[in-house]
């Protein structure tokens, strides 16, 4: 489970959790990284810091002896550099760790960008959400959503996942999971959240949620 926006672990009042990776410079508000049914998680030993809200994260669980690599997207606004901001800082971070993207592995998180957002950058971007796109396809690396809705880039006008300023009419596709081509064959089942559910709670984000058979 991972939980952009999201207070430290220590502060949350019933531990729903098996184990936590939190990284963030505000107690109430970094990247939650969460595991459940006696899964393991530790951050990547390759964890660099310049790109702070792109967490690399070891899946294991114990039973089986088997893992995978998790790597945790929260993409914010780089005023220091704006080249950097938002997919820019996706794509650097992806580069770096590009020796992370062998199979299995599975990126996921809010990425703030879309495809159709490429065209509107008012500044040179160091990746758009294309390079990604086609960085992760060398790889054999693919979006869950839209492999199992069989659906472009663009097209997910029924299932938007972010509404600027919670408003049900600014609506955007902008949070992702993307996996190795033999997790994408395992999926059971894949939905995003609705604003009528996700409004009532104070969320600005809908849930994107994968069932996956068997993966460790």
């Amino acid at each position: 489970m991972i939980i952009p926006e999201c207070e430290k672990p220590e502060k949350i009042k019933k531990e729903f959790y098996h184990q936590s990776v939190w990284v963030g410079d505000n107690e109430n508000k970094g990247l939650g990284i969460f595991s459940l049914n006696n899964i393991d998680i530790q951050r990547h030993e390759s964890y660099c810091n310049e790109y702070r809200y792109v967490v690399p994260v070891v899946v294991s669980n114990p039973e089986s002896n088997n893992s995978i690599n998790l790597i945790a997207i929260w993409s914010q606004n780089n005023k220091e550099d704006r080249n950097r901001r938002y997919i820019g800082e996706v794509y650097s971070a992806l580069s770096y760790y590009e020796n992370l993207l062998k199979s299995p592995v599975i990126i996921a998180g809010d990425f703030n960008w879309n495809i159709k957002m490429d065209c509107d950058a008012d500044a040179p971007l160091r990746g758009t959400f294309a390079d990604v796109r086609d960085l992760l396809e060398q790889h054999n690396i693919h979006s869950m959503y839209h492999s199992y809705n069989n659906l472009d880039f663009g097209t997910e006008k029924k299932d938007p996942t972010f509404f600027l300023t919670f408003n049900e009419q600014k609506a955007y596709h902008t949070d992702y999971i993307f996996a190795s081509a033999d997790i994408i064959d395992k999926i059971k089942s894949f939905s995003v959240g609705k604003y009528a559910d996700w409004r009532p709670l104070k969320s600005d984000h809908m849930p994107l949620i994968a069932e996956l058979d068997n993966v460790i």
